[in-house]
């Protein structure tokens, strides 16, 4: 479990230093990095199955939910921090399921995925909301000013559909992986497997966010 976690940990601080430069910049950056995520993503999705329906739904969620991602950066500082609040509250929920349900196991969650646990999905949930204590910190350093407060209900309780929507992905993920008879879509990331295992429930939880952004609920 150390090892695995070590190498997760890792890859992660990689991946969100990269992304974290990406946002940063945006413009030119940002769609390079979403260019080449859906690159990798159709690459990893073909190597696995030829099944043009499948490929055909996975690629509209990709797609939708890159544009999401695009569209809820915007061009300004609120953009940004929402933007980091969502990635770190999505991340925060998958690292938690993973400590939580290696630590306390328990009662399966679902068949769908057997690693899944109930104090693995109550982690989730708790790691996620200290995401709303790490925003606070960022806004003061990197702007010296909180534009956003996120000690508010709404910002926890949207933080806590976050991570059930996570949750809610990543099983509906896996059982589209179990139907094609494979554990991990690729093993580009150390610890994580291909990009997909990565961000399965990301894609899910970028077009929720993206929803309640254009009826102006964040």
């Amino acid at each position: 479990m150390i090892n695995e976690l070590n190498k997760r940990i890792l890859t992660s601080i990689f991946l969100v230093s990269v992304l974290f430069f990406c946002l940063y910049y945006s413009g030119f950056y940002l769609i390079t990095f979403l260019i080449l995520f859906y690159l990798i993503s159709n690459y990893e999705l073909i190597a696995n199955t030829r099944n043009l329906l499948f490929l055909f739904i996975s690629n509209f969620f990709i797609i939708l939910s890159l544009f999401s991602f695009y569209t809820l950066r915007g061009d300004s500082s609120s953009s940004l921090i929402v933007i980091c609040w969502i990635l770190s509250a999505t991340f925060l929920s998958d690292i938690g399921g993973f400590i939580f349900g290696k630590i306390f196991k328990g009662k399966k969650l679902t068949k769908i995925s057997p690693n899944k646990t109930y104090s693995g999905s109550i982690g989730s949930v708790f790691l996620s909301c200290t995401s709303l204590i790490f925003l606070e910190l960022a806004q003061k350093f990197l702007f010296e000013v909180n534009l956003i407060n996120f000690y508010t209900f709404k910002y926890l309780f949207i933080t806590i559909l976050i991570s059930i929507i996570c949750q809610l992905g990543d099983l509906y993920v896996s059982f589209c992986k179990r139907k094609i008879n494979i554990k991990n879509i690729s093993n580009i990331l150390p610890g994580h497997g291909g990009v997909l295992d990565r961000v399965d429930g990301l894609i899910f939880v970028l077009i929720f966010s993206f929803i309640i952004n254009k009826i102006g609920y964040i």
